[in-house]
């Protein structure tokens, strides 16, 4: 088997759940033996890099696709950076501060919000591991717009936009971020980069923005706890993440060496093999 790029998730996939930074014991080993035989981890996110970082430096990461593809990067080298549009930025400037949806934009260094409550700031600036909070007024760019809601507030306000943007609505958010940046395109960007090919490439996700990477990878992996909708995306759908199914997945694609469990992996519509 030659080199596979490795791409993981955070949230709920890394990380034990949403709002940690709790990375199981089981998955660093697996990481770590990825790395030895060869195979390049990375992480596909729609955190920002600041956001990314802590976690990437404990599993010694260095490729990062973050903001869902529109910033990516090689330790310190920039690789590829999508910013939002001036006119769609200047819409949501003029339109955020009055808005009950709890609005937010980052860049690569802070998040720009009025939100004023003291868990979710006490959270951001943990992860930054410095004040990362800005108001609207200190916003001149951005790589993802938001509004915590799922309402129609975030579209109606770009629409004039849109041609600029992807917009993406879940029952608990709306995200905007620019056209043609996907977490898919940016791990293509990674691996021509590199010289590698898409059939390089084994994906590890729970989310809805883990579908297209999930189902273009050469395998995609599901994590257990995952919807249905996105497990039925997948080549595999693995242990949940507390219960070591980072390890158990690389072990029965033959990513890393260990005993396979003939009960444990659900294999899913295409043949789920890195071999």
């Amino acid at each position: 088997m030659g080199p596979k790029y490795v791409f993981f998730d955070i949230d709920g996939t890394l990380v034990s759940h949403v709002g940690t930074s709790h990375i199981p014991g089981a998955t660093r080993r697996a990481v770590a033996l990825l790395r030895q035989n060869g195979h390049i981890p990375a992480i596909a996110t729609a955190r920002s890099s600041f956001l990314t970082h802590r976690v990437a430096r404990e599993l010694d990461i260095d490729l990062l696709v973050c903001c869902n593809g529109a910033h990516i990067l090689n330790g310190t080298e920039v690789l590829s950076a999508s910013w939002i549009s001036d006119e769609a930025l200047r819409l949501f400037r003029r339109a955020a501060p009055c808005c009950s949806d709890h609005p937010a934009a980052i860049d690569d260094r802070y998040v720009y919000t009025e939100d004023q409550d003291q868990e979710f700031r006490d959270y951001l600036n943990g992860q930054a591991g410095y004040s990362c909070i800005r108001p609207f007024t200190r916003l001149h760019r951005a790589f993802l717009l938001y509004a915590f809601s799922s309402g129609p507030w975030l579209p109606a306000v770009l629409e004039t936009a849109s041609q600029d943007l992807a917009l993406e609505r879940t029952p608990h958010f709306t995200e905007a971020r620019p056209a043609g940046t996907s977490k898919w395109a940016g791990i293509l960007t990674v691996v021509r980069r590199f010289g590698a090919a898409p059939g390089d490439v084994v994906a590890f996700g729970d989310g809805t923005n883990d579908v297209e990477m999930l189902r273009s990878a050469s395998v995609g992996v599901a994590v257990g706890g995952a919807p249905d909708t996105i497990k039925a995306a997948a080549d595999l759908v693995t242990n949940d993440i507390d219960e070591g199914g980072i390890l158990r997945a690389c072990i029965d694609l033959g990513l890393i060496d260990g005993p396979k469990d003939e009960g444990t992996p659900n294999f899913m519509g295409r043949n789920a093999s890195c071999g």
